[in-house]
Protein backbone atom coordinates (compact mmCIF):
# COMPACT_ATOMS: atom_id res chain seq x y z
CA UNK A 1 0.00 0.00 0.00
CA UNK A 2 1.34 2.97 -0.94
CA UNK A 3 1.93 6.63 1.33
CA UNK A 4 -0.41 8.44 -1.75
CA UNK A 5 -3.77 9.49 -0.16
CA UNK A 6 -5.97 9.27 -2.37
CA UNK A 7 -4.45 5.76 -3.73
CA UNK A 8 -5.39 4.79 0.29
CA UNK A 9 -9.31 6.06 -0.11
CA UNK A 10 -9.25 4.30 -3.21
CA UNK A 11 -8.20 1.16 -2.10
CA UNK A 12 -10.58 1.65 0.69
CA UNK A 13 -13.24 2.24 -1.45
CA UNK A 14 -12.60 -0.19 -3.52
CA UNK A 15 -11.68 -3.28 -0.77
CA UNK A 16 -14.51 -2.28 2.08
CA UNK A 17 -17.35 0.13 2.60
CA UNK A 18 -16.80 0.11 6.49
CA UNK A 19 -13.13 1.24 6.30
CA UNK A 20 -13.84 3.82 4.26
CA UNK A 21 -16.41 5.02 6.77
CA UNK A 22 -14.42 5.04 9.51
CA UNK A 23 -11.79 7.00 7.86
CA UNK A 24 -13.97 9.19 6.65
CA UNK A 25 -15.61 9.94 10.15
CA UNK A 26 -11.77 10.14 11.39
CA UNK A 27 -11.22 12.94 8.95
CA UNK A 28 -14.30 14.62 8.77
CA UNK A 29 -14.92 14.80 13.08
CA UNK A 30 -11.46 16.74 13.09
CA UNK A 31 -12.65 18.84 10.10
CA UNK A 32 -15.79 19.75 11.71
CA UNK A 33 -14.01 20.58 14.88
CA UNK A 34 -11.23 22.70 13.43
CA UNK A 35 -13.98 24.02 11.01
CA UNK A 36 -16.56 25.46 14.44
CA UNK A 37 -13.73 26.43 16.49
CA UNK A 38 -12.25 29.12 13.77
CA UNK A 39 -15.96 29.86 13.47
CA UNK A 40 -16.07 30.36 17.17
CA UNK A 41 -13.02 32.56 17.09
CA UNK A 42 -13.87 34.69 14.76
CA UNK A 43 -17.56 35.43 15.95
CA UNK A 44 -15.99 36.17 19.26
CA UNK A 45 -12.93 38.28 17.67
CA UNK A 46 -15.35 40.06 15.30
CA UNK A 47 -18.84 40.57 16.96
CA UNK A 48 -18.90 43.95 19.12
CA UNK A 49 -21.79 43.84 21.42
CA UNK A 50 -23.13 46.74 22.97
CA UNK A 51 -24.12 45.81 26.44
CA UNK A 52 -26.61 49.03 27.11
CA UNK A 53 -29.88 48.84 25.12
CA UNK A 54 -30.38 52.28 26.08
CA UNK A 55 -26.96 53.19 23.92
CA UNK A 56 -27.87 51.70 20.61
CA UNK A 57 -31.62 52.65 21.03
CA UNK A 58 -29.80 56.66 21.50
CA UNK A 59 -28.04 55.78 18.23
CA UNK A 60 -31.08 54.48 16.44
CA UNK A 61 -33.16 57.51 17.37
CA UNK A 62 -30.06 59.67 16.50
CA UNK A 63 -29.61 58.42 12.61
CA UNK A 64 -33.72 58.31 12.11
CA UNK A 65 -34.92 60.87 9.46
CA UNK A 66 -34.28 62.08 6.47
CA UNK A 67 -31.46 63.09 4.26
CA UNK A 68 -29.86 64.55 1.21
CA UNK A 69 -28.01 62.06 -0.59
CA UNK A 70 -24.76 62.83 -2.77
CA UNK A 71 -24.66 59.65 -4.33
CA UNK A 72 -21.18 59.16 -6.46
CA UNK A 73 -19.94 56.16 -9.07
CA UNK A 74 -16.24 55.17 -8.21
CA UNK A 75 -15.64 54.11 -11.80
CA UNK A 76 -16.91 56.81 -13.32
CA UNK A 77 -18.38 60.69 -13.22
CA UNK A 78 -21.85 59.72 -12.54
CA UNK A 79 -23.31 61.15 -9.96
CA UNK A 80 -27.10 61.88 -8.52
CA UNK A 81 -28.63 63.57 -5.27
CA UNK A 82 -31.96 62.13 -4.17
CA UNK A 83 -32.98 62.01 -0.57
CA UNK A 84 -33.48 58.84 1.77
CA UNK A 85 -35.86 58.33 4.84
CA UNK A 86 -33.90 56.23 8.04
CA UNK A 87 -36.68 54.82 9.96
CA UNK A 88 -36.35 52.05 13.38
CA UNK A 89 -36.77 48.57 11.71
CA UNK A 90 -38.90 45.94 13.51
CA UNK A 91 -36.10 43.68 12.69
CA UNK A 92 -33.71 43.70 15.31
CA UNK A 93 -33.25 46.42 18.17
CA UNK A 94 -29.90 47.34 16.61
CA UNK A 95 -31.79 47.68 12.92
CA UNK A 96 -32.39 50.85 10.91
CA UNK A 97 -34.51 50.64 7.22
CA UNK A 98 -33.09 53.12 4.43
CA UNK A 99 -36.09 53.91 2.04
CA UNK A 100 -35.59 55.04 -1.35
CA UNK A 101 -32.19 53.70 -1.43
CA UNK A 102 -30.19 54.35 -4.25
CA UNK A 103 -32.79 56.52 -5.96
CA UNK A 104 -33.99 52.89 -7.20
CA UNK A 105 -35.43 50.98 -4.58
CA UNK A 106 -38.82 50.74 -3.40
CA UNK A 107 -38.71 48.54 -0.64
CA UNK A 108 -36.65 49.59 2.15
CA UNK A 109 -32.79 48.53 2.50
CA UNK A 110 -31.77 47.77 6.57
CA UNK A 111 -28.84 48.04 7.75
CA UNK A 112 -27.75 47.07 11.63
CA UNK A 113 -26.11 49.82 13.93
CA UNK A 114 -23.19 49.13 16.45
CA UNK A 115 -21.88 52.59 17.87
CA UNK A 116 -21.26 55.29 15.05
CA UNK A 117 -21.35 52.26 12.50
CA UNK A 118 -23.61 50.55 10.18
CA UNK A 119 -23.30 47.55 8.27
CA UNK A 120 -25.69 46.47 5.12
CA UNK A 121 -25.43 43.14 5.20
CA UNK A 122 -25.96 41.97 1.86
CA UNK A 123 -29.66 41.78 0.75
CA UNK A 124 -31.03 40.17 -2.20
CA UNK A 125 -33.89 42.23 -4.19
CA UNK A 126 -35.55 39.86 -6.71
CA UNK A 127 -37.49 41.94 -9.94
CA UNK A 128 -39.51 40.78 -12.55
CA UNK A 129 -36.33 40.28 -15.06
CA UNK A 130 -33.65 40.51 -12.88
CA UNK A 131 -32.44 40.33 -9.24
CA UNK A 132 -29.71 42.34 -7.34
CA UNK A 133 -27.92 41.91 -4.43
CA UNK A 134 -27.05 45.18 -2.05
CA UNK A 135 -24.10 45.07 0.24
CA UNK A 136 -22.09 47.72 2.26
CA UNK A 137 -20.87 49.77 5.12
CA UNK A 138 -20.67 53.67 6.67
CA UNK A 139 -20.07 56.05 9.72
CA UNK A 140 -22.51 58.13 11.39
CA UNK A 141 -20.77 61.58 11.71
CA UNK A 142 -22.18 64.85 13.50
CA UNK A 143 -23.38 65.81 10.11
CA UNK A 144 -25.24 62.77 8.56
CA UNK A 145 -23.72 59.69 7.31
CA UNK A 146 -20.44 58.77 4.99
CA UNK A 147 -21.05 55.33 3.32
CA UNK A 148 -19.84 53.00 0.39
CA UNK A 149 -22.24 50.51 -0.98
CA UNK A 150 -22.28 47.91 -4.10
CA UNK A 151 -24.91 46.78 -6.35
CA UNK A 152 -24.16 43.25 -7.70
CA UNK A 153 -26.73 42.79 -10.82
CA UNK A 154 -24.75 39.33 -12.26
CA UNK A 155 -23.26 41.30 -15.03
CA UNK A 156 -22.04 43.98 -12.80
CA UNK A 157 -20.29 45.26 -9.86
CA UNK A 158 -21.60 48.84 -9.18
CA UNK A 159 -19.51 51.10 -6.65
CA UNK A 160 -20.90 54.32 -4.72
CA UNK A 161 -19.60 56.69 -2.48
CA UNK A 162 -21.92 58.48 -0.40
CA UNK A 163 -22.32 61.80 1.79
CA UNK A 164 -25.75 62.00 3.18
CA UNK A 165 -26.58 65.09 5.27
CA UNK A 166 -29.55 65.43 7.32
CA UNK A 167 -32.41 67.37 6.90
Amino acid sequence: MQRNSRHMVYVFTSVSGFKINSYMKRYSIHSIRTLLFLLLAVFTLSARVDNNPEDVESHIKNVTGTYNVSDKRRAGIESKNYSITITKSVAGIAAIELANFGNVMYVPVTAVVRGNNFYIEPQIFKGKKMSIVISGSGTITDAGLLFDYTIDTGKSHLVYQCEAIKK
